[in-house]
C-alpha cells in the first residue's frame, strides 16, 4: 500500500486534476525537444546536421505517446484500454527490432545487442504477459499498413536523398526502422480516440490482466533503459543535445508508464474493480 500511495501522489505532482494540468509535463518535455531542434537549426549552417534530423524525429515519436496520453484522461477505467492495445504496441517494437537484429550484418542501428536482448525481451512479454502465439497474428494484420507506410515511406526518402549515402539499401533499412519506431504508438492511440469518439460501453472491454500490465510495462521500461539511456552516455558530452534528446524522449515515457501504473496501484480502487485481477482469495501484503 506505501507503493501505491507514493506513485499515486506522484502522478497527482505532476498532472494535478485539471485537463490542462494534466498534460502540461509531457508537453513541457516535447517543448524541450522542440527548443533543442529549432536550436540546432539556428545554428546549421551547411545543412543535413545528424543531431537535428535525430532530434526532429524525437519530437515526431514524443506526439502520438502525449497524444495518447491526453485521449487516456478521457477514459473512464485507463487501465481497460490496455488490453486491445498492449500486444499491438509491443508487436510495432517486435518489426523495427527484428529489422535492426536482421540488417546488423549490414549496418548497425543503435546498439546491436540492445537489439537483440529488446527483440528477445518483447517477444518473452508478448509470449509470457499476452499468450501471444503466431495463429495471433491473423488478429493483427490492421498493423501491417503502418509497418508498410514506414517502409515505403523511408524508401522514397532514401530514393530522394540518394546522394547523401552510399547504399541505398542500408540507408533505407535505417530509415524504415526510425520510422516504424516513430510509429509503435500510434495504433494505441487509434484504438483509444476511437473507443472515446464512439463512447464504448466500458463494462464490455475486458480488463487488463495483471500480466498483461507487468509484462507491457516491463519491456517497455527496460527497452527505453538501452535505448535511451544507454545511447545518452555513450553520446555524453561528444553530443550533448543529442543526449539531451535521448532523456527528455526516456522521461516522457517514464511518465506515461507511471501515469498508467498510478491508476493500477491507485488507492481508491484497489478495494474496487482493479482488485479483481489478484482473484477472490488473493490479499495485498
Amino acid at each position: 500500500m506505501m507503493f501505491a500511495n507514493q506513485l499515486w501522489q506522484v502522478q497527482r505532482l505532476l498532472h494535478g486534476s485539471g485537463s490542462v494540468s494534466r498534460i502540461a509535463f509531457p508537453a513541457l518535455l516535447v517543448s524541450v525537444a522542440a527548443v533543442l531542434v529549432l536550436y540546432k537549426h539556428w545554428q546549421d549552417q551547411t545543412g543535413g546536421d545528424p543531431t537535428k534530423t535525430f532530434l526532429a524525429l524525437i519530437v515526431v515519436q514524443m506526439l502520438p505517446l502525449v497524444f495518447l496520453e491526453k485521449q487516456i484522461l478521457s477514459c473512464p477505467d485507463p487501465i481497460s484500454m490496455l488490453s486491445r492495445f498492449g500486444s499491438k504496441v509491443l508487436l510495432m517494437h517486435a518489426c523495427f527490432l527484428a529489422l535492426r537484429v536482421c540488417s546488423w550484418p549490414l549496418l548497425e542501428v543503435g546498439i546491436g545487442k540492445c537489439n537483440l536482448i529488446g527483440l528477445i525481451g518483447v517477444c518473452a512479454a508478448l509470449y509470457l504477459g499476452f499468450g501471444f502465439r503466431f495463429s495471433s497474428l491473423r488478429c493483427q494484420m490492421d498493423l501491417l499498413p503502418l509497418v508498410l507506410l514506414a517502409v515505403g515511406s523511408a524508401f522514397l526518402t532514401e530514393v530522394v536523398d540518394f546522394y547523401n549515402h552510399q547504399s541505398l539499401l542500408e540507408s533505407t533499412i535505417f530509415t524504415a526502422a526510425n520510422y516504424i519506431e516513430i510509429l509503435v504508438f500510434v495504433p494505441a492511440v487509434w484504438m483509444v480516440h476511437s473507443t472515446v469518439k464512439k463512447g464504448e460501453d466500458w463494462s464490455s472491454i475486458t480488463a487488463a490482466k495483471e500480466s498483461e500490465a507487468s509484462a507491457f510495462f516491463a519491456f517497455l521500461v527496460a527497452f527505453y533503459v538501452m535505448e535511451d539511456l544507454f545511447s545518452a552516455y555513450r553520446l555524453g558530452f561528444n553530443e550533448p543535445f543529442g543526449a539531451v534528446g535521448h532523456i527528455v524522449h526516456f522521461l516522457l515515457l517514464l511518465d506515461f508508464a507511471c501515469f498508467l501504473l498510478a491508476h493500477i496501484y491507485n488507492p481508491d480502487k484497489l478495494s474496487g474493480s482493479l482488485l479483481r485481477w489478484w482473484g477472490p482469495t488473493q490479499h495485498w501484503v
